[in-house]
Order: structure tokens, then C-alpha cells, then sequence
């Protein structure tokens, strides 16, 4: 659940683990200003669901990464994610009857190895773990929904911990491929809900600020501006990478076209 954090006590902001002058972020790029602390979300019990919806991607639209503005990206982006995660919150109210044993977080087993699919065997061992036990999924499931829409939480992210649009655009990208997986490899896929989705949002972007981005924060800051506490967001992290199969990569072929 997201929990109410004290913001920095420090006017600086943290100091990134690496950079590169290869590339236009610099340090300039970095927020100064200090994250405030998130709202406290009320009690419900919460709805499990049985399926995931994707975006139709438009290719006859061609979409200038770079160039186009941060928060009309970010706009667009709360709305898909936002659909996705209501749509499936509806899709099926009377599997909710428990909520710390959902019917979608059923542990299944490895398949044999004769008759895996293919899928299976290109997997890390420890990815295979993860897809095959419920532990991984139920990490980004919370005891509550968050008080603040996704719209204003990718625009605080935006805000605090300032990145490339390539970072956000590379969710819908993970957030596809983590679904699919589950689904090849054991015939189980990734229900994005409301439950969830704040958490995969701070976790995507923990993981690809990284990997697309030569300047970046740690993790305390991640995780303050994200409203978790600094320990939840290493095992998010650790978990959405296992979930991907540590599958960063996204050519610009793909990033077009989502």
C-alpha cells in the first residue's frame, strides 16, 4: 500500500548512480524542489480480476518521442493505463470474495520440460520462479486503492524525478510483455488493476530510468516520490525485472509503434 513518507529533509536531491554525456539528459535535468508526502488511501476490500487489456497502437500516426510535451504524454498514458486497470477491476466483482487469496494469485506449476512451451525454455531460472509462484504478482498488489489518480502520480513522478518520454512510453511496453509471458509460459497472465497499477508505474519507472536514462536518482528517491517505503520499491524492482526476464530492450520499431 502506498504509505505517507516525509519528504526530503535536504534541499539537494540525491546523487545519480551514473551518467554519460553521450546523451541530451544532464544534470540540470534533475528536480531540486522536495517531494511532499502522499495521501493515506481509505479501506476497501479489494477486486480481483481475470484478464488484461492492451492499447490499440495507431500506425498511421507517426509519434515524435522526443519532441512531444512530457505531461500531454503522460495525459494520454494515465488514460490507457487508467482503462486497462478499471476495465479489469469490473470484469469479474464476484471473484473477490477473499482478498489475500485472489483466484488470479493461484501458484502453478513449473510445466515439464518435454512438454514446456518454447517460451520456457529461453527463461532465467529465477524468472521462471517467479512466473510460476504467486509471490511475485502479489508484491504489487495493495491492501488499498491509492487516493491519487494515475494521471497526477505520473505527473508528480514528472515533476520530482524528471526523465525522457522513452521512460514512460517504455510502461506500456513492459507492462504488455510481463502479461504475456505469464501467459506463454504458464498460461496465467498479469491483471493490471487498480490494486496494482501504482506500483507497477513506480517499479517501470525505477527500472527503465535506469536503463534508458545516463543520469538517474536512487532508490530512497524513487521511493519517496512514489509514497513507499525504500525497502518495498527494491523488491518491486527486483520483482517487475524477474517478471520481464530482465527483457529491458525495446527497439524503436516497438516503441513507435505502442
Amino acid at each position: 500500500m502506498l504509505a505517507v513518507v516525509q519528504p526530503y529533509s535536504t534541499a539537494s536531491p540525491d546523487v545519480p548512480h551514473r551518467q554519460r554525456s553521450s546523451r541530451t539528459l544532464t544534470h540540470n535535468n534533475l528536480a531540486s524542489s522536495q517531494p511532499p508526502s502522499l495521501p493515506t488511501a481509505p479501506s476497501k476490500i479489494p477486486t480481483t480480476t481475470t484478464t488484461t487489456t492492451t492499447a490499440t497502437p495507431d500506425a498511421d500516426t507517426p509519434f515524435d518521442i522526443i519532441s512531444y510535451p512530457p505531461s500531454d504524454l503522460l495525459k494520454l498514458l494515465a488514460n490507457i493505463l487508467t482503462h486497462i486497470a478499471t476495465t479489469n477491476d469490473h470484469l469479474s466483482p464476484s471473484a473477490s470474495s477473499s482478498s489475500s487469496s485472489p483466484s488470479h494469485y493461484q501458484s502453478h506449476q513449473p510445466p515439464d520440460p518435454l512438454s514446456a512451451p518454447p517460451i520456457w525454455h529461453s527463461l532465467t531460472t529465477a524468472a521462471r520462479n517467479a512466473i510460476s509462484t504467486p509471490a511475485a504478482t502479489l508484491t504489487f498488489h495493495a491492501r488499498n486503492i491509492p487516493t491519487i489518480s494515475l494521471e497526477a502520480y505520473l505527473l508528480r513522478i514528472l515533476k520530482y524525478c524528471p526523465t525522457s518520454n522513452h521512460v514512460f512510453l517504455s510502461l506500456l511496453v513492459y507492462f504488455d510483455r510481463l502479461s504475456k509471458l505469464g501467459q506463454e509460459a504458464v498460461g496465467r497472465s498479469f491483471v493490471i488493476d487498480s490494486y496494482n497499477i501504482h506500483r507497477l508505474v513506480i517499479a517501470g519507472i525505477t527500472v527503465a530510468s535506469k536503463f534508458f536514462s545516463d543520469v538517474f536518482y536512487t532508490n530512497s528517491r524513487y521511493a519517496k516520490v512514489g509514497g513507499l517505503p525504500l525497502h518495498e520499491l527494491n523488491q518491486l524492482e527486483l520483482q517487475f525485472l524477474l517478471l520481464n526476464d530482465f527483457r529491458l530492450v525495446v527497439s524503436s520499431a516497438d516503441m513507435q509503434d505502442y
